[in-house]
Parts: structure tokens; C-alpha cells; sequence
């Protein structure tokens, strides 16, 4: 007897467990780069972007297309833009450790 296929939104126990070590791998990144400080700071623009068309729509009269559009659009923007600070950082990791140990002028 064969295993039956998962059903595609299910996760898997090592997806879990890569979203696990994903998460600990930002927490430790912005504890050591940002701050709590600054990344709550860019949560609440980038929440703000997200919601800026309901705001808009409380003043003046917006085609639905248009916030839509807008919401879509800066959502893609997070998702593209949110790991880049964490690729950067490990990028950098790499470069120092692949260079030898050289003592710090003072």
C-alpha cells in the first residue's frame, strides 16, 4: 500500500519546521541589525501603505479597481522586499568569513 498524496494545502512537518527556523533566523537578524524599535516602526508603514486606500475612500470617492490595485501592489512590494535585509546580512556573513583574520587597525 502507497502513501497517499498530502492534499497541496497542507503543510508538511519539515516545512514547519523551515518556517520555524526561518522565524528564529529574523528574530535573531533584527534583534542584532534593527531593533525592536525600528522594525515595529517598519510594520507600521507598511501596514499603513496596506490600508491607505480605505483611508482615502473615507475622503474622497475611489474606483474599487484603484484600491485594489493599490493593495495588491504593495503587498507584492513586502513580500519581494522583506527578505532583502536578511539576504544582505548573510551575504555579508559569507564575505567575512570567507576573507582570513585580520587585525583591526586602531
Amino acid at each position: 500500500m502507497s502513501a497517499l498524496p498530502m492534499p497541496h494545502y497542507v503543510l508538511s512537518l519539515s516545512q514547519m519546521r523551515d518556517l520555524g527556523e526561518y522565524l528564529q533566523a529574523y528574530v535573531a537578524y533584527v534583534s542584532a541589525n534593527l531593533g525592536w524599535g525600528k522594525a515595529l516602526r517598519f510594520v507600521l508603514v507598511w501596514l499603513a501603505g496596506m490600508f491607505a486606500p480605505l483611508a482615502a475612500r473615507t475622503l474622497v470617492q475611489l474606483p474599487e479597481w484603484v484600491a485594489m490595485t493599490w493593495m495588491v501592489g504593495w503587498a507584492l512590494l513586502g513580500y519581494i522586499f522583506a527578505p532583502y535585509g536578511m539576504w544582505k546580512h548573510h551575504r555579508a556573513q559569507i564575505a567575512s568569513s570567507s576573507q582570513p583574520n585580520q587585525r583591526q587597525p586602531r
